[in-house]
C-alpha cells in the first residue's frame, strides 16, 4: 500500500498489538498511525492524538508489517 508517500506491506488480519502503526480508514481518507492499546488511543503521522469519541467514526484497515524504503532516486536513476 502506497499513501502518503510510505510504501508498506500491510496484514489486513492481524490484530493491532501495542506500539503497532496502522492504516486508518476515517470515513473515507485514509491515515497512518501508531496505535496504543491502553489507554486506548492513535497517534498519526502528522502528531494529532485521537482517543474517546474520535475513534468511534474509524477503522483499522491494517497492521504494516514492512516499510518499503526506495534505494534511488525516480527522476535520474541513480543510487542514493
Amino acid at each position: 500500500m502506497e499513501w502518503k508517500g510510505r510504501s508498506c506491506v500491510i496484514d489486513e488480519k492481524r490484530r493491532p498489538q501495542n506500539g503497532d502503526t496502522v492504516l486508518l480508514d476515517m470515513s473515507g481518507m485514509y491515515e497512518w498511525a501508531m496505535i496504543m492499546i491502553h489507554p486506548r488511543r492513535l497517534i498519526t503521522d502528522d502528531g494529532a492524538f485521537l482517543m474517546d469519541d474520535l475513534l468511534e467514526d474509524i477503522a483499522v484497515v491494517g497492521v504494516v508489517t514492512h516499510e518499503i524504503t526506495e534505494l534511488y532516486d525516480r527522476d535520474d536513476w541513480n543510487p542514493i
